[in-house]
């Protein structure tokens, strides 16, 4: 098959990571992908085994099926020659009425959050092509003990998006900090622009931090075994799919986490901890994993296992059956 995605960047974004891995696993298993462009560019921090094209292309371009996530660029993707025209759905606040209406459009859904919330609204079901994280680039985390150090607290430092919820960790660690626990804030983040990158070095904490800028993203496991736990706060109206905590769980890291883009993969209290978006709720379950080595061990086991489900190579798998199921 010949597969193609149209994003607006190569740039280091969960949306844009999805596609690149899903793209290498179809070239793996003999079929082409190639990732539509407005420059062209390939990614710099990826290595991505695909190819690379222009939106002036897409016209001349034999495909068998065609996708995107956004919806301003689904007019491109209704006018190629591919056979199957997708929208790739993965966050929830887009005035999609028209696209969910059109039935010469196919829906994917990145998360059973997204496939309900379609359900409901639009009254439309589409393909859940969940997932993912490559589970095999991520090691686990060997040891639980905290002794004679900071218990590290982990999350996602997206400061400039506050649907990513990061303040209410800081705080909830800033909180901690000054009842007397021996709380370490561990934040990273690739800024993508100047507005992003102004916006951490503004940043201030009261509490000790570590704030990782631009770490190699085939490095990640290596950044996520320095944590105690991940700590998501993101907002659940908006997220789909969250990749932060799967990368988590894919390293055995306990993980506190709000509803967003985690129906798939959080079962509370056996794999992770479910937590209501508020500071002192995030304070509390920080504490319970501060005070419990055994749960910690016990969460974090459980996510490794559980995560498996999701690998990109299953997504692909289930892509390419949907995909010749149609065409019979």
């Amino acid at each position: 098959m010949i597969l193609g995605v149209l994003l607006p960047h190569t740039k280091l974004y969960g949306g844009v990571k999805r596609f690149l891995e899903l793209g290498n696993i179809f070239v793996a298993k003999g079929h082409r992908f190639i990732v539509f462009t407005p420059d062209g560019q390939g990614p710099t921090w990826f290595d991505y085994k695909g190819e690379m094209s222009t939106f002036s292309r897409i016209g001349d371009t034999e495909l068998d099926a065609l996708w995107t996530t956004t919806p301003e660029m689904m007019p491109m993707v209704k006018a190629s020659k591919a056979r199957h025209k997708i929208f790739y759905h993965v966050r929830k606040r887009e005035r999609i009425k028209h696209l969910m209406a059109d039935k010469d459009v196919e829906v994917f859904a990145c998360s059973s959050n997204i496939y309900e919330y379609d359900l409901s609204k639009y009254g439309r079901k589409t393909f859940k092509a969940v997932g993912g994280v490559t589970v095999a680039n991520y090691k686990p985390k060997q040891s639980y003990e905290v002794k004679g150090r900071p218990f590290v607290v982990m999350a996602y430092g997206r400061i400039v998006e506050r649907v990513k919820g990061t303040h209410y960790v800081v705080s909830a660690c800033e909180k901690l900090y000054r009842q007397g626990y021996d709380i370490k804030l561990l934040l990273y983040d690739t800024p993508v622009s100047e507005t992003a990158a102004q916006k951490l070095r503004d940043f201030k904490c009261k509490c000790p931090l570590e704030f990782v800028i631009g770490h190699p993203f085939n490095r990640n496991s290596e950044l996520f075994n320095r944590a105690d736990c991940f700590v998501s706060a993101e907002n659940p109206h908006y997220s789909g799919w969250n990749n932060s905590v799967a990368e988590a769980m894919a390293c055995a890291l306990p993980v506190i986490t709000s509803k967003a883009g985690t129906l798939d993969l959080v079962e509370d209290g056996v794999n992770a901890i479910r937590s209501a978006r508020w500071r002192f709720c995030f304070a509390k379950h920080i504490k319970e994993l501060y005070a419990d080595e055994e749960l910690r061990r016990r969460l974090g086991t459980a996510a490794r296992e559980s995560i498996k489900r999701f690998d990109w190579a299953n997504v692909a798998e289930n892509i390419l059956e949907y995909l010749k199921k149609q065409d019979i």
